[in-house]
């Protein structure tokens, strides 16, 4: 419970400060939102067009308030899935290290890369809410007793 009561703060504090961040300064999201938004056009040509700034503004406003949500411990199951969504197409777009020519862009894109995985790791693990863990320990208990 209390290692619960520091995890979430601190995970939610990347995203709230990401969130504010892309809100000061949209523009290389945007720049990086663009191509992709324009391939999914492509491929769906059923959905309209978007601007890609009103996506990366909301993006912007779902990390501010997914991070709020769970640091304060507001439905944190929630809005952990809401920055997963959310993260796992802003890492593919922003980091994409397996197209990049440079070894030592390769290489920085590559640990933001695996940082955002690990991110993702964190809001699993928050999603799940830890009852992969009480049941094992439930079938180990109920095991032992058998013996």
């Amino acid at each position: 419970m209390l290692l619960r009561r520091v995890a979430r703060p601190l995970l939610a504090a990347v995203f709230v400060a990401d969130g504010v961040n892309t809100l000061l300064s949209p523009k290389p999201k945007i720049e990086a939102a663009t191509p992709l938004l324009a391939k999914g056009q492509e491929m769906v040509p059923a959905i309209p067009s978007v601007n890609p700034a009103l996506v990366v503004q909301a993006g912007a406003g779902a990390k501010i308030l997914g991070g709020l949500m769970m640091g304060f411990g507001r439905a944190p199951r929630i809005a952990a899935l809401v920055l997963a969504a959310d993260l796992v197409p802003s890492t593919v777009m922003q980091h994409s290290f397996w197209s990049t020519g440079y070894p030592d862009e390769r290489k920085n894109h590559a640990e933001h890369f695996l940082k955002n995985a690990g991110l993702l790791a964190g809001l699993l693990l928050t999603i799940s809410g830890g009852k992969a863990t009480r049941r094992s320990k439930k079938s180990s208990r109920r095991g032992r007793k058998r013996s």
